[in-house]
C-alpha cells in the first residue's frame, strides 16, 4: 500500500526524497501577503523578493493557511496519509487538514484510506525532525499505519524547537510575540532564544548576546532538554555561515549529533526574518 508524508511549508524540506519504500513527501504551501503581493510558499518562491516586498510594506504583511481543497489534493495522493502542520496556535493549518481529512475520509468511505494530521505544537526544525525519522521508522515498517501514528505521536512529545532571532517585526505585529519583548530586543539589539511553549506558541527564553555565547546558550538549553545526540536541523534566514557555526558547536558538544543544515522557505523565513535561525531536535537518541 502506498503512503504519503504530507506537510505544510512551516517544514523546510524542499525537494526531499523518502527512503522508505511507496512513500512520497508533499508540501502544502501556506501563502504571505504583503501590500498587493500574494507569495505562495512553493519551491518556485523567491525568498529574497518576498522578503524585499515585506520589508518594504508600510501596512505590514501577513500570512494564511492552505486551503481545505489543497490538503484534500495531497491526502488523495496514497493509501496511507500522515499529516503533520505548523502549531495550531501558531495559523489555521492544522483545523484546515482536518476539516480536508474528515471530508476525503467521507468522500471515500467505501475505501481503506486511513490519514492522521499530528499537530507539531512548532514551526520549522521540528517538524523536519518528525518527517525524517517518521521516514526511517517506515523503512523498517512499511504497512504499519497503527504504529507510524503511535510513533509520531510519541516523537512530537519528545522533540522541541529553538528560535534565535534578531528581527521580530513580524512576529509582534502578527501578535505571535509581545511588542514589548520585541521592542526591549530591538532597542537592545540583541539576539532573542524563544521555544515552544506547551500549546505550540512562542515562549521567551531569555537574551544573548554576542555569537559564542548564542550557541552555548542554545546548547545549554538542548542539553537541560534532554538532548543526549541524534539529529538536529538549523533553518536559517539568509544565514548559512551562522547556521554551519552553530552546527559545529553542537557537534563539539556532542560528537554522536546529527546536524543538517537548511534554508528557510517562505513561512519561516517571513517570521524568522533575516539572519533567523530555527533549530529542531529529538529529545533522546532513537
Amino acid at each position: 500500500m502506498s503512503f504519503a508524508i504530507v506537510a505544510d511549508s512551516s517544514c523546510n524540506l524542499k525537494g526531499w526524497k523518502p527512503a522508505a519504500p511507496d512513500t512520497e513527501f508533499i508540501s502544502v504551501p501556506l501563502s504571505i501577503h504583503a501590500g498587493t503581493y500574494d507569495f505562495v510558499d512553493d519551491d518556485a518562491l523567491d525568498i529574497n523578493e518576498m522578503l524585499t516586498c515585506v520589508e518594504g510594506e508600510e501596512d505590514g504583511s501577513s500570512t494564511s493557511c492552505p486551503s481545505v481543497g489543497s490538503w484534500a489534493d495531497a491526502f488523495r495522493a496514497a493509501d496511507n496519509v500522515i499529516a503533520i502542520t505548523i502549531s495550531s496556535n501558531l495559523s489555521g493549518s492544522y483545523d484546515s487538514a482536518w476539516t480536508a481529512r474528515d471530508l476525503v475520509l467521507s468522500d471515500d468511505a467505501a475505501s481503506s484510506r486511513r490519514i492522521h494530521v499530528l499537530n507539531s505544537r512548532a514551526a520549522g526544525g521540528k517538524l523536519e525532525v518528525i518527517v525524517t525519522l517518521l521516514d526511517r521508522y517506515l523503512i523498517n515498517n512499511p504497512d504499519d499505519f497503527t504504529g507510524a501514528v503511535a510513533f509520531v505521536e510519541d516523537l512530537e512529545k519528545h522533540s522541541m524547537v529553538l528560535y534565535s532571532l534578531s528581527g521580530y517585526d513580524n512576529l509582534v505585529k502578527s501578535g505571535r510575540m509581545p511588542r514589548v519583548a520585541g521592542q526591549v530586543a530591538s532597542m537592545l539589539s540583541i539576539r532573542i532564544l524563544g521555544t515552544a511553549s506547551d500549546e505550540g506558541i512562542i515562549q521567551v527564553v531569555g537574551p544573548t548576546r554576542g555569537e559564542k555565547k548564542t550557541y552555548r546558550k542554545i546548547c545549554d538549553t538542548m542539553a537541560s532538554d534532554g538532548y543526549a545526540g541524534g539529529l538536529v536541523y538549523i533553518d536559517h534566514v539568509l544565514n548559512e555561515d551562522g547556521a554551519r557555526d552553530l552546527a559545529k558547536a553542537i557537534v563539539n558538544t556532542w560528537p554522536n549529533a546529527d546536524v543538517r543544515v537548511l534554508p528557510c522557505r517562505g513561512l519561516c523565513s517571513h517570521y524568522a526574518e533575516p539572519s533567523g535561525l530555527i533549530i529542531g531536535y529529538e529529545w533522546q537518541n532513537r
